[in-house]
């Protein structure tokens, strides 16, 4: 396979921004060594650098003819060298090698049906590390790979490009020169320096803001002007911000065309602040000034950077919480090293000089969960000092859109606690391998954009603290110091980082056991694994979460949207992930339903919500290879959900949901954009699909919510309405008004003829073996069970073959007990798969739920005599008027091998095989789709006043 072959060509920006895989291709002449590259981490679409920035950089790759010896970053024509190279990947190893056991590779020295790995060095494939952006102006920035090669030899690849981008220019002064608005109070110099109040918001509550705004207004330091950025509020929260100024020309509104998030509108609102200020104030968009705040910062600012004070901690009706921020930790300012760990400055709180914002804009990329005042707060202590008033200045209003409250600020465990909860080891090291990836790297891309703007204005101590902290993937010293600072910290009376230092020196040590214990082959024992975490962004607290809630939490946690007024409008098909060995009709269904709503003129956009793993560089053809789907990706977006920072869109977007957790992201979704309700595509009562527990009770919380239902069969939309469950909790009627049902296409498969089954030598029977536990509902043991029944009363012996499929696992047998076994079949593609059913003449699918399920129905249509089993409504009757090939059996043992000896006695029945081919269900998706389906699937997601036009 030639280097063109692999690359993933793509037209849209977005889909290659966020798609987890790089277009694996190489600068070099096409006989040169192959550099095999994926990103995993984020590139932004734009990149504003001010006097420098750094990007994080982070995924795998490996040369398939030599082994890499050193990996630098190409930028401007010269090299900056990675952090780390050929660090243990076993995903992409298990991607490109699926035929392997990872763990029985030791003695393998080459794998031939790879051809993208023949050698296996894709285990060692894991890189990461930060490529430094120096000034300059607008334009194109590329990024490329440069690896030189065991006994000589380079190979490069591109990375991505990014566009350099120059800010947003100031505003001019709001009306009004310094002092002018009113008379500064009798106790104040005549002339103060003008202050700027940068407040960011989003979407306020309207009596919040009101409040804010009031306390402003009420200040008794008189010389400011408010500059709102308003972070694309919907039409309600811009009104309530517009409610609150009032007309007052000391205010001015900047509405942003997107959704920014909290780091970047503080950027923004920043960014904005008119030349002429002399000082600059930060103001959330919720809380209440005590009158003098302004004054008092002002006064106590003297020769530092910048100046903060307490706050009060209080309920939204102004119940206190706590008189001050520092309940539990002790306030530290001073130290760089607990200040850059753990941040003590308050933006709401704080006041600086409007000349730092030239070293602290633009800010460093939003690639982690980076904090506006932590990033302040460094720069200003990197240039000089910050000062402290020591008692609280406003009112900090604690509630649940807060982007980081108060308990969460102060939260740490005891070591006592920390002793008594001990986790596993295996999820105690994921734990310091995604904090080595969130928070080590998230503190060194903050260390080295201050070192590239700030230079020799840094203070020699300050340097050497900053440089010291980034060797610490190298230094035993400062990995042994910072594991003694967080002992200290777990046992103060009133720590000061929270015991940050302990965890980062885990961290730390994780790197240093990856390097030591890393070998050419996957090996049993300890195995670490250099996996990055899905997103850099992680929420604050989510990580010491029990490992089985927090599973559960991420499963349903809501996407990044971020809504803009100039985005155009899509449809968004949720899909869980992209994978090709689980691609089976349910997924078909999701991207044909995808295909006939571009068809009818809809934007359509499939984003993924789980993570998704490596994908072989013809994943697109693979897809559009399957009935439908030809030319699909040239109409369809694709968007990787988890791996991106931010999923732009508009208001008028629609989702439709495919699975109970999609349901839950798409709910939250169409309460993002303002929507009354989402599509939720229905293949499954999926309750069905866990034991009773807490999935399957969020499975079924997710059919309460708002949605129109389009079912996958009518059987199954039956059993809805029968139970009373989702659109039909309300009755018959309701539910038939808001839901909708059609035939998800089976392989279409010319069946045999009489006579053609008629010369057979050799009976075949297809078992659909699924022994995973997610595909419990085709009870793969009760199967195995009766088919062991059945060959003990002698059915299936003299002159059969037995063979299963389906499922994903290794393993070429599976043993039926009495010396009989059933040899497993490789997976084909959709044409290899409809002759495999031809040649075949009793078929074996069970299905414990109301759905009738696609393989039975693709066995019977292969004139092929099927056992299934029934299930409530989907019962003999029902089965039957499908096709007469299809046995239903009742699901227990007697039943299932009953049908079985049934089939076996009636293979010898070709007009009746040949006559149940003509099956009663869609072939193909035109049919299963049509134009009247799709059209109500249309009306369905418009809002509620074009459904009543």
């Amino acid at each position: 396979m030639t280097p063109r072959d692999y690359a993933t060509p793509c037209s849209d920006r977005a889909e290659r921004r966020q798609r987890p895989m790089t277009a694996i291709s190489t600068l070099a002449p096409m006989s040169d060594p192959v550099l095999r590259l994926t990103i995993e981490s984020e590139l932004p679409d734009e990149l504003a650098v001010g006097r420098g920035s750094a990007l994080f950089v982070c995924g795998w790759c490996f040369c398939a003819e030599a082994a890499i010896e050193s990996l630098a970053f190409v930028v401007d024509g010269g090299e900056q060298s990675v952090a780390a190279h050929s660090m243990p990947r076993l995903d992409p190893f298990r991607a490109l090698h699926p035929s392997l056991d990872p763990y029985a590779t030791a003695d393998v020295v080459s794998d031939p049906d790879s051809a993208e790995d023949p050698g296996l060095r894709s285990y060692r494939s894991g890189f990461w590390g930060l490529v430094r952006v120096t000034p300059r102006p607008p334009g194109q920035l590329a990024i490329g790979l440069r690896a030189r090669l065991a006994g000589g030899g380079v190979a490069q690849a591109p990375v991505g490009t990014v566009a350099i981008v120059a800010p947003e220019p100031p505003l001019p002064l709001p009306p009004g020169a310094a002092g002018d608005v009113a008379e500064p109070a009798t106790d104040e110099p005549a002339a103060m320096p003008l202050v700027v109040i940068c407040m960011a918001a989003y979407s306020p509550a309207p009596e919040l803001i009101a409040e804010q705004v009031r306390s402003i207004r009420e200040q008794t330091y008189r010389n400011w002007r408010c500059v709102i950025s308003d972070d694309c509020s919907s039409r309600a929260g811009a009104e309530a911000i517009a409610g609150a100024v009032g007309g007052d020309p000391r205010f001015t509104i900047s509405r942003s065309p997107r959704r920014l998030g909290f780091y970047r509108n503080f950027e923004r609102a920043l960014t904005l602040a008119p030349a002429e200020a002399e000082l600059v104030a930060l103001s959330d968009q919720d809380d209440r000034w005590h009158p003098d705040k302004l004054a008092t910062l002002v006064a106590a600012l003297g020769d530092a950077q910048l100046v903060y004070s307490d706050a009060r901690v209080v309920t939204r009706d102004g119940d206190v919480i706590a008189d001050t921020w520092w309940e539990r930790r002790r306030n530290n300012h001073s130290d760089l090293l607990s200040l850059l760990v753990a941040n003590s400055v308050t933006g709401a709180a704080s006041l600086l000089r409007r000349e730092l914002l030239a070293d602290a804009l633009p800010f460093p990329p939003a690639q982690f969960a980076h904090f506006h005042d932590h990033w302040l707060a460094l720069v200003a202590l990197s240039l000089g000092e910050i000062a402290y008033v020591d008692r609280p200045l406003y009112d900090y209003v604690q509630h649940g859109e807060a982007s980081l409250g108060h308990a969460a600020a102060n939260q740490m465990s005891s070591l006592r606690d920390r002793l008594r909860s001990v986790k596993p080891l295996h999820e105690r090291v994921r734990l310091w391998r995604l904090h080595y990836f969130v928070d080590i790297w998230r503190l060194r891309q903050f260390t080295a954009i201050l070192q590239l703007r700030l230079g020799d204005r840094i203070a020699t101590a300050t340097l050497r603290e900053l440089r010291r902290f980034e060797a610490g993937d190298e230094s035993a010293l400062e990995l042994a110091r910072l594991a003694a600072r967080g002992v200290r910290e777990l046992v103060a009376a009133r720590p000061e980082t929270l015991g940050a230092e302990w965890m980062l020196a885990h961290a730390l040590a994780w790197r240093r056991l990856v390097r030591v214990t890393a070998r050419d082959r996957p090996r049993k024992g300890l195995r670490l694994d250099a996996l990055p975490p899905p997103t850099l962004i992680q929420q604050p607290g989510a990580t010491g979460m029990h490992v089985s809630a927090r599973e559960i939490v991420d499963k349903i946690a809501p996407l990044r949207w971020h809504v803009g007024d100039d985005e155009p409008e899509r449809i968004n098909i949720l899909i869980p992930t992209i994978d090709l060995r689980h691609f089976f009709g349910g997924y078909i269904a999701k991207f044909n339903l995808a295909a006939k709503l571009v068809a009818a003129g809809e934007r359509v956009r499939i984003v993924t919500v789980d993570p998704v793993g490596p994908l072989p560089a013809d994943w697109r053809e693979t897809i559009e290879s399957y009935g439908g789907l030809h030319g699909l990706f040239q109409r369809v977006e694709v968007a990787f959900g988890r791996e991106s920072s931010a999923i732009a869109v508009a208001r008028g977007d629609r989702f439709v949901a495919s699975t109970w957790w999609t349901a839950h992201i798409a709910n939250d979704a169409t309460r993002t954009v303002g929507s009354e309700r989402f599509l939720y595509l229905i293949q499954e009562y999926e309750p069905f699909t866990f034991p009773m527990g807490t999935y399957a009770a969020l499975a079924a919380e997710s059919y309460g919510f708002p949605h129109f239902a389009l079912f996958s069969s009518e059987l199954l939309r039956d059993y809805f309405r029968r139970h009373r469950i989702g659109v039909f909790a309300a009755g018959t009627d309701a539910g038939d008004d808001a839901s909708a049902s059609f035939q998800n296409a089976i392989t279409a498969v010319p069946p045999p003829t009489a006579s053609q089954l008629r010369a057979r030598d050799t009976r075949r029977l297809l078992f659909y073996a699924r022994p995973e536990p997610h595909a419990a509902r085709n009870m793969f043991d009760l199967g195995v069970i009766a088919l062991s029944r059945a060959l003990a009363e002698g059915a299936f012996r003299g002159g059969w073959e037995l063979h299963g499929i389906g499922t994903v696992q290794r393993g070429r047998r599976i043993e039926l007990g009495g010396g009989a076994t059933l040899e497993l079949l490789p997976r084909a593609d959709q044409a290899a798969y409809g002759q495999m059913l031809r040649d075949h003449d009793v078929g074996l699918s069970l299905m414990y739920t109301p759905h009738p399920s696609l393989v039975p129905l693709e066995m019977a249509s292969a004139g092929v005599l099927t056992v299934t089993t029934t299930f409530e409504n989907k019962d003999a009757d029902a089965l039957h008027a499908l096709s007469a090939n299809l046995i239903a059996a009742e699901p227990t043992l007697d039943g299932v091998t009953r049908g079985l000896l049934e089939a076996a006695a009636g293979v010898d029945d070709v007009e009746r095989r040949v006559a149940g081919a003509a099956t009663h269900w869609s072939r193909d998706w035109d049919t299963s789709l049509g134009p009247e389906l799709i059209a109500r699937v249309r009306a369905a997601l418009a809002p509620r006043a074009a459904r009543v036009r």
